[in-house]
């Protein structure tokens, strides 16, 4: 097994312990996050860089998503594969039927968002009800936790750019189990414009 890069869980942004639905999602979070118009894309990355992203994701789903090739690999990392979730990537409504062995408490569903106006306070209690931390948060989306503070603290002044700030809030709600589009929407409102 080659040692020099990041695995294929490094790269989805999961641990070893990671569920199949676990993984699908991370992949769909992972492909999000690198696709046209995302943060990545905008103006961090260059095309290179965003297209070996890509690429190293599909491969790491095609060997996590199938269970005698994660079995394989697992093996050939040292580790032994296990059901045992790690953190709750919310199902966004896409799995039909609900949550099959589903862990206990808000597993699977969108949580509903307050009308009018999101407080950061808002979206910290809607977090914490999910069992959610912000290193959870952090490690997924590539956000600092210092930013993901900023937004629960509405420390205005601190926050990034209005692009960048509205796809941090989608990222979050993305890990927490919001609508994104609604939720960035439900708090950019309150953001005082820059001049």
């Amino acid at each position: 097994m080659d040692d020099s890069g990041p695995t294929h869980y490094d790269v989805l942004g999961l641990d070893p312990r990671a569920s199949r639905e676990q993984v699908e999602k991370a992949y769909r979070f992972c492909l999000d996050m690198y696709g046209e118009g995302a943060i990545a894309t905008y103006s961090l990355l260059d095309r290179k860089e965003v297209d070996a992203a890509r690429a190293r994701i599909h491969q790491a789903y095609e060997v996590l998503s199938d269970a005698p090739r994660r079995r394989e690999y697992d093996l050939g990392l040292g580790i032994q594969s296990s059901s045992a979730p790690l953190l709750p990537f919310p199902s966004q409504g896409d799995a039909p039927g609900g949550g099959e062995g589903a862990p206990a408490g808000e597993a699977s569903g969108e949580l509903d968002l307050p009308p009018g106006p999101v407080t950061g306070a808002e979206l910290k209690r809607l977090r914490e009800s999910r069992g959610v931390s912000l290193r959870e948060i952090a490690q997924v989306s590539k956000i600092g936790i210092r930013f993901l503070e900023y937004i629960e603290d509405d420390r205005f002044p601190f926050l990034p750019a209005a692009v960048y700030l509205r796809g941090f809030l989608q990222e979050y709600a993305k890990a927490v189990g919001l609508d994104p589009r609604r939720t960035a929407e439900a708090y950019m409102v309150r953001v005082p414009k820059r001049g």
